[in-house]
């Protein structure tokens, strides 16, 4: 039951983009550009900050009202 609700957990949390519960980090990111796949999902620079695109299966914030 613990597998199942952890693996729920991880599903919603990336489909909804939340705060600290995606597993769409930095270096999920870097890793696709190492590998030399998805390279439209490649973070840029923004001054101090990074900005991570959304990725395809990531809901819209229309999407989600």
């Amino acid at each position: 039951m613990h597998v199942e609700k952890n693996v729920c957990d991880s599903l919603i949390g990336t489909l909804l983009n939340i705060n600290r519960k995606t597993k769409d980090g930095l270096n999920t990111h870097l890793d696709l550009i190492e590998m030399s796949i998805r390279g439209e999902l490649a973070p840029t620079q923004m001054g101090k900050s990074t900005y991570l695109p959304l990725t395809s299966y990531t809901i819209s914030k229309d999407g989600k009202k």
